[in-house]
């Protein structure tokens, strides 16, 4: 897991921003597909498509579905895989790097049961539906993955979407303990203290 995560964080990053024109091209070429795809939008790609921020540095999804029904849709509409792993399946589009996770697990965490029913419906295109996972989960796996840009971002999705940070921390410590984080509590209370300083900025 720490192999993955140092991996996702520098090996194969994508050296340019990537759009919400970006996103919605990769969107488009899979539902010209015209194959049923269930989509999790997490990370900086939930951001776009909430207007949060105008760039992020890859396309991030979770999906239920499996990674060979994956590998056949994206091969078709021509999609590169530089990865194969379920922990962080990389593919290229040109330029634009997309992440895939599975079997409901990002950054060593397992979501909980209720991690579908928390999550919003944003739009159908075509056959596919593209979700947004849950807030509170978006920002316990940045918290795990604990760059200065996750924390930012954090801040971000808390300020914009009001986010109670209460319920955020008790749904966090519940899934920290029984997940794969280290350091978890010194990672929650740096945002903490992020947080607690711009309530006084």
């Amino acid at each position: 897991m720490k192999k993955c995560i140092k991996m996702y964080e520098d090996k194969y990053k994508n050296p340019i921003a990537t759009n919400l024109d970006n996103l919605n091209t990769f969107l488009q070429l899979l539902a010209d597909l015209n194959e049923e795809l269930e989509l999790y939008a997490i990370g900086g790609t939930a951001m776009l498509l909430k207007n949060i921020k105008e760039t992020t540095k890859d396309i991030d999804f979770l999906t239920a579905d499996n990674q060979e029904k994956i590998r056949k849709l994206f091969n078709l509409a021509g999609l590169k895989e530089k990865d194969t792993s379920k922990l962080c399946n990389i593919w290229y589009l040109g330029k634009i790097r997309i992440d895939l996770f599975y079997d409901e697990f990002i950054f060593g965490i397992s979501l909980p049961d209720d991690w579908k029913d928390k999550s919003e419906h944003i739009k159908d295109i075509g056959k596919i539906r593209l979700y947004i996972l849950n807030w509170h989960d978006i920002i316990i796996t940045k918290i795990a993955r604990n760059e200065q840009r996750d924390i930012d971002d954090s801040i971000g999705i808390i300020k914009a979407e009001n986010i109670d940070f209460g319920e955020l921390k008790e749904r966090y410590y519940k899934l920290a303990e029984v997940s794969v984080i280290s350091d978890y509590d010194a990672k929650f209370k740096a945002l903490e203290k992020e947080y607690d300083t711009g309530k006084t900025d």
